[in-house]
């Protein structure tokens, strides 16, 4: 993951918090407050390490899919009539 990357969703939080901050900061007590710094850095780390485990896969041709009745009639065979 490129460093630009990395300091867009980070910047974009940051500023969110600062302008939340001052207006919402005399209503969260401080201890909130860093359980929440907590948890928006754990969220930050999850989306990161998402995008960088998609930017590793290799990119391979979707499987061909079957339609409805084919697979059922692949998995069970024709019903014999008995006289």
């Amino acid at each position: 993951m490129s460093e630009a990357c990395r300091v867009c969703p980070a910047r974009f939080v940051g500023d969110a918090g600062h302008l939340l901050g001052a207006s919402f900061g005399e209503f969260i007590p401080p201890d909130a407050q860093g359980h929440l710094i907590n948890a928006q850095r754990e969220l930050l780390l999850a989306v990161a390490i998402i995008i960088e485990h998609n930017a590793s896969r290799s990119v391979t041709k979707p499987r061909a899919t079957r339609s409805r009745r084919a697979s059922s009639s692949a998995r069970r065979p024709d019903r014999v009539k008995l006289e």
